[in-house]
């Protein structure tokens, strides 16, 4: 990861106006720290710090006015710190931002079990009317944006697309400079080091087929798999019996959750993945990506897809060949995938970050 340092150390006009460690949303921490920081705390904060813009993480708006008093008392002392600061923001007239996180390949919506439940509930529609509440709703792809668009009720009159400043040619060539490559215990130096990021498994994959994968792969005494769980645990991973079954097979390494995706993918020879975004770093940095469509649900489409840039296959036997392939290369992609799902060269897209906050700022 890069350092805090360095970035402010880059950005001159920056400052870290406050840093607010308050737990996770359902911890005990969390709740004493929204009456903490209610409302009116928050109000006096801004205007001291004199903060001209609020940028957050892709969530919730400001749910629509509500002038019922029970209503409002419970905004003021109990709602979450990021709402509390978005309606501090409108009273005080200030913009506020949303930037995507990660990054996507589907380019139509996933219809987990979770989404379709939702969706039913409410008219076919994700309910994210809220978003309107920012000033500039960002999206890192025209894609993704029209799959949110023609899925939910945002109305999408703040809706931009700015390309993605995390995910670019300039921004992961200069994170990876700054990785060190994780260290394994292997039971040969010669053996393939096949990274294998645990898939979400409400995306729409098998967990059998999954296994089964893993399986096959270090049958072949020359592969070594090197396995972590998605950075959000609680939707990937498998059961205590479902991981003691691979421990067993030999080869098989389960890295620590707080191992870094980029130190990961800086060791590794090859990288298979469903469904994360991580697999575009990949794809920058000239890595093989192999992507076992067969795991996930036919009904999921990719920018794998339609333009390239990840190997497809569709049985266990060919993916076990293709990863075991000395010789595997990277897979090609079609001329226009940076600019379609990268927003274009990092440098640009950086830009126009920078000019797109600073407009809001200006407003």
């Amino acid at each position: 990861m890069i350092r805090e340092s360095w970035w402010f150390a880059q950005s001159r006009s920056a400052k870290l106006i406050l840093r607010a460690t308050l737990g996770s949303p359902s911890s005990t921490t969390e709740r004493v720290g929204r009456i903490r920081w209610n409302q009116y705390t928050l109000q006096q904060f801004v205007r001291r710090a004199n903060i001209g813009l609020i940028v957050m993480d892709w969530g919730e708006g400001v749910p629509n006015s509500d002038v019922k008093l029970l209503s409002r008392m419970y905004r003021w002392l109990f709602t979450g710190f990021a709402i509390q600061l978005l309606i501090v923001a409108k009273r005080l007239d200030i913009p506020t931002v949303a930037l995507p996180h990660g990054h996507s390949a589907p380019t139509k919506l996933v219809l987990s079990q979770h989404v379709k439940q939702i969706m039913n509930l409410n008219d076919g529609k994700l309910q994210f009317r809220d978003r309107d509440s920012y000033s500039a709703y960002v999206f890192e792809s025209f894609y993704k944006r029209d799959i949110i668009l023609s899925n939910s009720t945002m109305s999408g009159h703040n809706v931009m697309v700015w390309g993605s400043a995390r995910v670019n040619d300039y921004w992961v060539n200069l994170l990876y400079s700054e990785t060190e490559a994780a260290v394994f215990e292997l039971a040969t130096h010669e053996q393939r080091k096949i990274l294998f990021f645990i898939p979400k498994w409400s995306s729409l994959v098998s967990r059998q087929a999954t296994l089964q994968l893993v399986s096959a792969i270090v049958a072949k005494k020359t592969n070594t798999v090197i396995m972590r769980a998605h950075a959000r645990s609680e939707a990937s991973g498998f059961t205590k019996e479902e991981r003691a079954e691979l421990c067993r097979l030999g080869d098989v390494v389960f890295v620590p959750e707080d191992t870094t995706s980029p130190s990961l993918i800086k060791s590794c020879d090859v990288l298979i993945d469903a469904g994360s975004s991580i697999a575009f770093d990949a794809v920058l940095l000239g890595k093989p990506y192999v992507r076992p469509r067969y795991l996930q649900d036919s009904s999921v489409i990719t920018i794998w897809d339609q333009l390239g840039g990840a190997h497809q296959t569709d049985s266990p036997e060919a993916t076990v060949e293709l990863v075991s392939d000395a010789s595997l290369q990277p897979a090609p992609r079609d001329p226009t995938f940076d600019q379609v799902v990268f927003g274009g060269a990092g440098v640009d897209v950086l830009q126009r970050y920078r000019n797109g906050l600073l407009a809001l700022m200006a407003r």
